[in-house]
C-alpha cells in the first residue's frame, strides 16, 4: 500500500485551538494538556476531562476573556477538589510531541490511565500534520462528498486531510466574493 505522506517543508501546523477559550495556541510552548483524576462512587480512581489548553502564563498574555482569571484556561485546582474532590493533573503540551510524545501517548493508551478515545484523539491533535486544522470540518466535507475517509470516520490519510483544506480554503473564499 503506498500513503502519500504531507512533505515536512508543507507542514501546515500553525497551532492548536485551546479546549477552553478557543483561541489559538500558537506554539509547543504556550500549550498545556491536563486532566482530572478524581474516585467514582465506589471509591475507585476516575480519571477524565483531558483537554488541550493554554498554559497559565500563555493564557495570562492572551486576550481572552479567561486570561484574567487566576488560572487562565486551565482548570482551578480549587473549584475540582470542591466539586468531586478531584485533582487536576497535567503535562506541558511539547511533553506530548514527537516521538517520545507519541511513545508516551501510546504508553497512556496501554495502561488505561486516561479514556482511550480521548487519549486517542489528543494523539491526532498533535501528531498528525494538519489534523487539527481540519477535525472540525471533515464531517462537513465527507458529507458534502469532498472526501470518503479510507480508514474510516476520524481517521484520515495526508492526502484526504488535504484535500478538506483546499476545499475549506475554497468554501471560504467563494463566500467572500
Amino acid at each position: 500500500m503506498l500513503v502519500n505522506v504531507m512533505p515536512r517543508a508543507k507542514s501546515i501546523r500553525s497551532g492548536w485551538r485551546c479546549d477552553s477559550c478557543g483561541k489559538l495556541i500558537s506554539g509547543l510552548q504556550a500549550g498545556w494538556v491536563e486532566w482530572l483524576a478524581a474516585e467514582d462512587t465506589k471509591g475507585k480512581p476516575k480519571v477524565s476531562g483531558l483537554r488541550l489548553v493554554h498554559r497559565r502564563n500563555a493564557s495570562q498574555r492572551n486576550t481572552s476573556p479567561r486570561s484574567r482569571e487566576p488560572y487562565g484556561c486551565q482548570y482551578n485546582p480549587r473549584d475540582e477538589f470542591r466539586k468531586n474532590r478531584g485533582i487536576v493533573e497535567g503535562l506541558a503540551l511539547d511533553r506530548f510531541a514527537g516521538p517520545d510524545g507519541l511513545m508516551l501517548l501510546l504508553s497512556m493508551i496501554a495502561e488505561h490511565e486516561l479514556p482511550a478515545q480521548e487519549v486517542i484523539e489528543l494523539a491526532k491533535r498533535v501528531q498528525i500534520p494538519g489534523y487539527e486544522a481540519v477535525h472540525e470540518l471533515v464531517h462537513d466535507a465527507v458529507s458534502e462528498g469532498v472526501i470518503a475517509p479510507s480508514i474510516s470516520s476520524g481517521f484520515y490519510l495526508q492526502c484526504e486531510i488535504w484535500d478538506v483544506l483546499r476545499w475549506a480554503k475554497y468554501r471560504t473564499s467563494t463566500k467572500a466574493s
